[in-house]
């Protein structure tokens, strides 16, 4: 997964396949070759959190919806290596950038359950 600093702003994600939706009405669909992504708002990052807690993988097809601004049908017929990019450039920018980085992380970790030395 890309770090912070490395994002682009912006990301135009082409679909390895398109997805077509049609209105539902007997009228044209519409076929979504490409999903435009940009980093998330504090806002859309605050609602993303309070749906995580219930359901993650929920949260993050919305995410990815209100980011690209296509349909939640779109998304939910997306294919899983397209859906598993978007959802990496988006928790990017949620992930904390010195996390995987400090060696000394682990560390501290495993150390703090302890074994009562």
């Amino acid at each position: 997964m890309p770090k912070a600093k490395e994002l682009q702003d912006e990301m135009t994600l082409v679909l390895r396949k398109p997805v077509t939706l049609s209105d539902g009405k007997g009228g044209e669909s519409t076929v979504y070759e490409q999903l435009s992504l940009r980093e998330p708002l504090v806002e859309e990052m605050l609602v993303f959190s309070q749906k995580a807690a219930k359901d993650p993988g929920d949260a993050v097809r919305h995410l990815i919806a209100k980011i690209s601004g296509v349909p939640l049908a779109v998304i939910n017929k997306m294919r899983a290596r397209d859906f598993t990019e978007a959802s990496n450039y988006l928790m990017a920018f949620m992930t904390p950038e010195d996390a995987s980085d400090d060696p000394d992380s682990e560390d501290e970790a495993a150390g703090e359950g302890g074994t009562g030395n």
